[in-house]
């Protein structure tokens, strides 16, 4: 059998797993989505009116801001509505409401991820300024990414650079407009305190937690390529849960129609064919070994 059919043999194999983990429409997202609102909703509400600590409420909405993340980056795949074409507009309103907590725009997050997915750990991977140190990219580039979310003139620069229609770009900068004013109006009416401790801190915390966990780990050192080696598989005890299933990221990198909650049975239906072709299996902090792409990849 020359490799060339042992290649195809895998990819057909990997096809029919993936199919058979990917759902009619993601329900579990959506309850994710509706439980995160509503929590950050509730939080607020009852710090404000002094039943709850200013400092407990902060530490909810840190997890909830990391968590709903995974609810953006779903809907910019269109895996909400998964199989159901006629639902897409789910994908596009909760992604919407995803990204009014995280200062982020559909339209453009959905355009910027995608050339992600094409060009993986490639020079031009909108996420390779994660291409750092554990400490460089904490303390000195994740702090610059998330100053950088504020600036309009270097998200409509973003929006230029990545072709997108003018409908996605008005879109995507009357967004900006809305949430500035938003944010604007809350501070004009004495609620600074409030939007700092229950807002702006929880997302400075969570979203760095969500970079770290999500853009770092999953792909450092950001230099392989290859389909079974540009992306990683993280296990660690109650990892799955902790990380919403992208301690498999790989999985999503090579089918990412899956939803996150079926990475994990999807990498243990193909783990023997996954170790086959020298996947990355390790903990935590990556520990990449060079090793030179094989003709396959």
């Amino acid at each position: 059998m020359t490799r060339s059919t042992n290649a195809n043999s895998t990819v057909r194999h990997e096809i029919t797993v993936g199919r058979a983990n990917t759902p009619e429409f993601s329900w579990p997202t959506v309850l994710l989505a509706l439980g995160c609102l509503a929590g950050f909703a509730a939080s607020v509400a009852l710090a404000m009116t002094g039943t709850m600590s200013y400092l407990l409420a902060g530490a909810i909405n840190t997890v909830i801001i990391y968590a709903i993340y995974t609810v953006l980056h779903e809907a910019v795949h269109m895996n909400i509505s998964a199989m159901r074409k006629d639902l897409q507009w789910v994908d596009r309103l909760l992604g919407s409401l995803a990204g009014v907590l995280l200062w982020q725009f559909y339209d453009h997050h959905r355009a910027d991820h995608l050339v992600h997915h094409r060009i993986t750990n490639h020079d031009d991977d909108p996420d390779i300024s994660a291409r750092a140190g554990f400490m460089d990219y904490v303390f000195i580039r994740l702090p610059v990414v998330l100053l950088n979310y504020f600036n309009p003139v270097l998200l409509y620069r973003r929006c230029r650079e990545l072709e997108m229609s003018r409908a996605a770009t008005r879109r995507t900068m009357t967004g900006f407009a809305i949430n500035t004013a938003l944010a604007i109006g809350v501070i004009a009416m004495g609620y600074g305190f409030e939007l700092v401790t229950l807002w702006l801190v929880p997302w400075y915390i969570g979203n760095s937690l969500m970079l770290l966990m999500f853009t770092w780990s999953p792909h450092h050192d950001h230099q392989e390529t290859g389909r079974y080696r540009n992306t990683r598989i993280i296990e660690m005890p109650a990892g799955n849960a902790l990380l919403l299933g992208q301690g498999y990221h790989l999985i999503h990198h090579m089918m990412p129609g899956i939803p996150w909650y079926r990475y994990k049975k999807t990498f243990e239906d193909l783990r023997p064919t996954l170790e086959e072709n020298d996947v990355r299996i390790e903990g935590v902090m990556p520990n990449p070994a060079p090793r030179a792409a094989s003709p396959a990849e």
